[in-house]
């Protein structure tokens, strides 16, 4: 018998819908979390889910959320128009589209009703949407509430509840709108799937403000926050001053692969954009918060389509998998050093090889102290930000390139 690291999906689905997807894109065995995870929550508990970047944590609510779908429909119980039976929620746009298409994929062989709610719709389908027939709803926790106060949509038929990324859309920015959005559903009826790869210290009573009467089966604990081993990285030790320079210089090098350059904020992304364009060595694209949302998703197809070089913030730092993505570079290290482990996990996913490149000034000592910490949480000195050797830019003192393997 295999063990449960490679178990294949057939020991734990019966569901022949699901499994005729997985043959179509010839997957056939389960990650560790995914074998934990979906027997988990084919149960009738809640069910919180920690893996580490890149194990596959999609997977590990939606498939199992599809049979309880299905099982429902069997029932012959009246889907009632503008009520879903199921809601997974999002906290950034390009990370609820890339749930809603996989969805729509797999609803392809299930035959469901998939819908989405997101930031920026609007028009005729949107208008369908509240008179429709809803299965299962992927949306954005701001655009929800708005069509729930609207009485556009309603949530009376909910019995099944996903917050991907679950510690961001827990966390202060979101609690407003949270606290009323969970207000609004009937807890006891709903089964409830919290998914994360990391795990702030106040976890455990943030979701208590959130779910009081709810009590969380916890699967993967101890994985949170884990590094690819297959990812190489390279801290490059330079002035601030310097930085639209050496990216040019990064560029000419490593332009003609895929990659993420995450800037610290709009203003500086701006900066950085203008920059590349300048020099015309890349195709290079702008993602941030203030990008109008049709621009935002517009980039994301060219980036499919064609690669190149995403400037972007945070909002490009969580659950977003980019196959043929094969570096990151740091221009501005994150001043929540958890963000560090979300920007470098776009990269290393599935096992696949990535490089992580670090801009690190003299400004950034508490930042790498800060990084440092979250690192050891994983028993892997050999990860400290401080004890790698640079790649030193700095005027006053060059050196080699050296590197070293994670």
């Amino acid at each position: 018998m295999k063990s449960t690291q490679q178990q294949n999906f057939t020991e734990i689905l019966q569901n022949k819908e699901i499994l005729a997807y997985l043959a179509s894109v010839k997957i056939e065995t389960a990650t560790n979390i995914q074998s934990r995870s979906i027997p988990q929550i084919l149960k009738t508990g809640d069910t919180l889910i920690q893996g580490k970047t890149g194990s596959g944590k999609t997977f590990c609510f939606l498939l199992p959320l599809i049979v309880k779908l299905k099982e429902l429909e069997e029932q012959n119980l009246v889907l009632k128009k503008g009520e879903p039976r199921a809601v997974i929620l999002a906290p950034t746009r390009e990370l609820a589209m890339q749930v809603f298409r996989l969805a729509k994929e797999i609803s392809h062989f299930a035959k469901l009703r998939v819908r989405k709610l997101i930031g920026g719709d609007k028009g005729r389908p949107l208008a369908g949407l509240f008179t429709a027939q809803i299965d299962l709803l992927i949306a954005t926790p701001d655009r929800l509430l708005r069509a729930l106060n609207n009485k556009e949509l309603r949530l009376h038929s909910m019995q099944l509840f996903v917050l991907d990324e679950a510690d961001q859309l827990l966390e202060p920015s979101f609690k407003k709108t949270m606290i009323d959005l969970t207000r609004k559903i009937d807890q006891k009826q709903t089964q409830v799937t919290l998914c994360s790869a990391t795990r702030p210290n106040d976890y455990a009573d943030t979701i208590q403000e959130f779910f009081p009467s709810k009590k969380f089966n916890t699967i993967g604990k101890g994985e949170e926050n884990k590094f690819g081993h297959s990812v190489e990285t390279f801290n490059i030790t330079l002035e601030e001053e310097d930085k639209l320079h050496f990216l040019k210089q990064f560029i000419k090098k490593q332009g003609k692969s895929n990659g993420i350059i995450f800037v610290g904020n709009k203003f500086r992304a701006q900066k950085a954009f203008d920059a590349l364009v300048e020099t015309g060595l890349a195709k290079a694209y702008l993602i941030h918060k203030g990008v109008e949302i049709k621009a935002r998703a517009e980039t994301m197809q060219k980036f499919s389509a064609s690669g190149g070089s995403i400037i972007a913030t945070d909002v490009m730092a969580r659950g977003i998998d980019i196959p043929h993505l094969h570096w990151v570079l740091n221009f501005d290290l994150p001043t929540d050093a958890e963000y560090y482990l979300h920007r470098s996990g776009r990269v290393g996913r599935a096992g696949r090889p990535g490089t992580v490149f670090n801009f690190v000034t003299s400004k950034d000592e508490e930042r790498q102290l800060n990084i440092n910490r979250v690192l050891m949480g994983q028993d892997r000195q050999d990860l400290k930000l401080p004890s790698l050797k640079n790649i030193n830019l700095k005027k006053k003192n060059p050196a080699k390139l050296q590197k070293k393997r994670r």
